[in-house]
């Protein structure tokens, strides 16, 4: 008893020092977002020390006896080096760059805390890459032909990824602590209110009636929802628990009830105007307009959500799936009329940014005026308690993002140091012997494994840094290339064997997470062949002559019932495989843009197959 007794103590203690530390990390945040003016190295070293404190917090060691000293010892030694980064930098501006012993000591226990901080919150593999990236600059100077490097010394390597721009807490964790995680806590806030039920509700109303209405209600909702949070798993949590019941609950296999959520979820984070903060992210770091991004990424995003939708439907229709009850559905404008309020601070949020203020300003106006809805139509969720707790969720959901952007400062870092961002494009650019279309499979294949278990926007920075100079050097305009990039990363997270969005749908579905990966990928096939199009012309972006746009977009759409068609298996009657084949081939030539006369052959194909189908099915009726 007296040892339970002090491990619920002590477990106590933890739990307030990490609410204070939420808390405090969250008011910092929003004071640093409208008030405060700090140096980019201050807001990335306090948004670092705060959270990789908590996340061995909420990570303690499995070491039996002296496992709580070393979780104290990690904290305080974390909270130093980020205390120390901020007096350094300070120092190094007058010191011409020259280094202490202390400097290099503090560095070397820097990337070790660093790399077991990331090790408990985002597993082992983004870590080893880091460790891989070490040794190469380590001993690169012994690796032969182009990646060869020169030689650096242990003290070299510590003191630049410890202080360089590219380094830990450079560009990386600083996009963590400037945009995302303003963003997951508008997300946490605009939940706490009751906006994700309301976005479920009013979707549910539209297209209830539909067959397969509790799935329709899936898409929408979790694109509505999926587009603020930033991680596709996380949303798949937040929504799937309301739409998976209700699409099993209608007849659809759970296995297809998960996918589409997966789908659904993981999609919101290339669907604009905020894209789970990505957009701001790519704004970063390749330096065009937010504006630029969010309107390139519209099209695409709507032929994704389109084949999902329409696949749905088709699959309702295959597998006779009636329509939701209509008691059971509320009115469309009765719901609407119940919550419009919700879709307030959504709207504040564009139109703050498109009027030119900052993005933390508009999400820092955005938060408070969430608040004021909440207060209006949810007064007794907006309590103190409930507050705090959305604080720590906040901080909890950041929590791998930040581990994952500090990790990506590691291997920035390295690349920057060696020259090795260069090489691998270059290396690239050799294997694919001058293709474009092999490149971007390279591209693509590297994208799904470097994004399998990162976060959507982790996957990206890193992607960015080691891929997309290659596609760009191969004529690949610069937004066509980082957003071929940011698809494949979010589709990392639906693609097996590591797939965090099935297995949060799956556990929720009871379907295999096998079973629920493959019918995921089937249903954002689009996904994955829309960034190869606009890769090779970017009319679906909406650049280029009016026509060209015109003619992209239609046959595009076109093109995404025919895929649907192709995916689900349906189209008045069950489909054989020469036929499905067939609808897939006509289906992607309908979304090339790259040749109008493609489209067209693409579209002849389709329209007779239907045809010939409707024909048959008339004459077996009569």
């Amino acid at each position: 008893m007296e040892v339970s007794t002090v491990k619920n103590r002590y477990q106590r203690f933890v739990d307030i020092v990490a609410l204070c530390i939420a808390s405090a990390l969250c008011i910092f945040q929003m004071y640093s977002a409208s008030f405060g003016t700090w140096s980019s190295f201050l807001l990335s070293a306090v948004h670092w020390g705060a959270i990789g404190s908590y996340i061995i917090l909420r990570n303690p060691t499995k070491i039996k006896y002296a496992g709580k000293v070393i979780d104290w010892l990690i904290i305080l030694g974390t909270a130093y080096v980020c205390f120390y980064q901020i007096q350094m930098q300070e120092r190094l501006v007058l010191s011409a760059g020259f280094y202490t012993t202390q400097d290099i000591i503090v560095g070397i226990a820097a990337l070790l805390l660093v790399l077991e901080i990331g090790r408990r919150s985002v597993g082992k593999v983004l870590p080893v890459i880091c460790i891989l990236f070490l040794l190469y600059c380590y001993f690169g100077n012994m690796v032969p032909g182009l990646l060869k490097t020169t030689r650096f010394t242990i003290k070299r390597i510590a003191v630049f990824i410890y202080t360089s721009s590219d380094g830990l807490f450079g560009q990386t964790i600083y996009v963590s602590a400037k945009y995302i995680f303003l963003f997951i806590l508008f997300g946490s806030i605009l939940e706490l209110t009751g906006a994700g039920k309301w976005f479920v509700d009013l979707a549910y109303s539209a297209c209830g009636k539909a067959r397969g209405g509790p799935a329709q209600a899936a898409v929408y909702s979790s694109m509505l929802m999926g587009t603020i949070n930033g991680s596709g798993a996380a949303n798949v949590v937040t929504t799937g628990t309301f739409t998976i019941p209700l699409m099993k609950k209608i007849g659809l296999k759970p296995g297809t009830a998960g996918a589409v959520e997966a789908v659904a979820s993981s999609g919101g984070q290339i669907m604009p105007p905020v894209m789970g903060a990505v957009a701001f992210l790519m704004a970063e770091m390749t330096g065009i307009e937010y504006a630029d991004i969010a309107i390139a990424a519209l099209v695409p995003a709507l032929l994704y959500y389109g084949t999902l939708s329409v696949s749905v439907y088709l699959i309702a229709r295959r597998d006779h799936i009636p329509a939701a009850d209509p008691n059971e559905i509320q009115p469309f404008w009765k719901v609407l009329k119940s919550g419009w309020l919700y879709a307030v601070p959504l709207a504040v949020l564009v139109y703050l940014i498109i009027s030119g203020f900052s993005v933390q300003m508009s999400a820092f106006y955005s938060i408070w005026v969430t608040l004021a809805v909440g207060f209006v139509m949810n007064r007794k969720a907006i309590t103190v308690k409930n507050l705090l707790a959305a604080f720590e969720g906040t901080v909890k959901s950041i929590a791998p993002v930040a581990a994952a952007c500090i990790l990506a400062g590691v291997i920035m870092g390295s690349m920057s140091l060696t020259g090795f961002g260069l090489k691998v494009s270059s290396l690239i650019e050799h294997l694919s012997g001058g293709s474009l279309f092999f490149t971007l499979v390279l591209a693509m294949v590297a994208s799904i494994l470097l994004g399998m278990g990162l976060p959507t926007s982790a996957a990206y920075m890193v992607l960015a840094i080691l891929v997309a100079p290659a596609l760009i050097n191969m004529g690949v305009s610069k937004i066509a290339a980082h957003l071929f990039l940011l698809y494949f990363g979010a589709l990392s997270t639906i693609t097996p064997p590591v797939a965090l969005s099935v297995f949060a749908a799956s556990g929720i579905s009871g379907a295999g997470v096998w079973e629920t990966g493959w019918e995921a990928v089937k249903l954002a096939s689009t996904g994955f062949i829309i960034p190869f199009i606009f890769a090779f012309d970017n009319s679906l972006l909406l650049i280029g002559s009016g026509g060209q746009i015109a003619a992209a977009v239609v046959t595009g759409f076109l093109g995404c019932i025919v895929l649907a068609m192709s995916v689900s298996g349906w189209m008045i009657r069950r489909l054989n495989i020469p036929i499905r084949l067939t609808f897939l081939i006509s289906g992607i030539m309908l979304v090339m843009s790259v040749s109008l006369i493609v489209s067209l052959i693409g579209l002849a194909i389709a329209a007779v197959i239907i045809l010939v189908i409707v024909w048959q099915s008339r004459k077996v009726s009569s």
